[in-house]
């Protein structure tokens, strides 16, 4: 009888250790799969997605941590799900984006209005101040806000000459930087545009 108990147990075990070893390479094959196309789109899903980036990130880490504990039949259930997650964050994003570009768009339409105006206003102030800091403002101070003034009206420049399609986003986020520090300047100085 134990003869026999011994001789099922021992089967049941290389049965189990089989099994294990049958879901190892499965399991390798879906996390190596997962983590390639996570690597992949990581950096546009955080870019226009960050809480979806947390969330897969976290998915990811917990399909190695079952690879590591060899809960390889867990790794090759979740990884489907964590795959069909990763794809629909994918979609959402390219969907962001797209939204985002028309925001921008707007807001590109709207500065090409104002900013000329601002940079004409501010220009006005310091040549009418003929290189003497206006009341209640030390010299140092005026230069420095002259000197922030012209890295602010340089960048919005930059950004207004170098516009292309490819570095759109890039031009909008420089200007929209470049209007509100210009626009900060000239609430301190409480200059209005011209």
């Amino acid at each position: 009888m134990s003869k026999a108990f011994m001789t099922a147990a021992l089967a049941a075990l290389c049965l189990g250790v089989a099994a294990c070893a049958s879901q190892k390479e499965p399991a390798e094959q879906a996390l190596a799969a997962v983590e390639a196309k996570f690597k992949e789109s990581a950096a546009e899903i955080q870019k226009y997605l960050p809480e979806r980036h947390a969330e897969i990130e976290a998915s990811v880490a917990s399909l190695r941590e079952s690879m590591s504990n060899e809960d390889y039949s867990d790794v090759v259930a979740e990884a489907g799900q964590v795959q069909q997650s990763l794809k629909r964050a994918i979609g959402e994003s390219r969907v962001r984006r797209a939204q985002l570009l028309v925001e921008m768009e707007s807001e590109w339409d709207e500065m090409a209005k104002t900013m000329p105006t601002m940079v004409a206003a501010m220009d006005k102030k310091i040549s009418s101040q003929r290189g003497r800091p206006p009341k209640g403002m030390t010299g140092d101070a005026w230069k420095q806000t002259i000197a922030e003034y012209d890295a602010a009206r340089d960048a919005w420049g930059k950004a207004a000459a170098g516009l292309t399609r490819a570095n759109f986003e890039e031009s909008v986020l420089t200007a929209r930087d470049a209007k509100a520090k210009i626009a900060g300047i000239m609430e301190k100085l409480g200059v209005k545009p011209s």
